[in-house]
């Protein structure tokens, strides 16, 4: 537990500290006026409606499949089931939509 609050407070920092980056980065190229994703707004709000509408099918895969395998076994933990199933089906539906994505930019 004493390696927890260390662990956590270091990872917070690196993931702030690249963030903050990435967004110094992107503001300098847009004050050049460059498009730092090299997309219009309507292939932006296209990429985007794909990504959302792709994780949200996923989840909804994911909670009624535990929902399924919470009737079928019934003393099984509430939130584990569902937390596991949910992150399990949103991290195949990203994998789906960078398939979808690289396979639309290939042609």
């Amino acid at each position: 537990m004493i390696l927890v609050l260390p662990l956590i407070i270091a990872i917070s920092l690196m993931v702030f500290y690249h963030i903050r980056s990435k967004n110094k980065q992107r503001e300098l190229l847009i004050e050049r006026g460059i498009n730092p994703d090299g997309l219009s707004i309507i292939e932006y709000q296209k990429l985007s409606n794909l990504t959302n509408g792709v994780l949200f099918i996923s989840v909804a895969l994911g909670l009624f499949s535990a929902s399924f395998v919470r009737l079928i076994l019934k003393e099984i933990d509430f939130l584990s089931v569902y937390l596991s199933f949910v992150l399990l089906f949103g991290g195949i539906g990203f994998l789906v939509n960078y398939l979808i994505y690289s396979n639309a930019k290939a042609k």
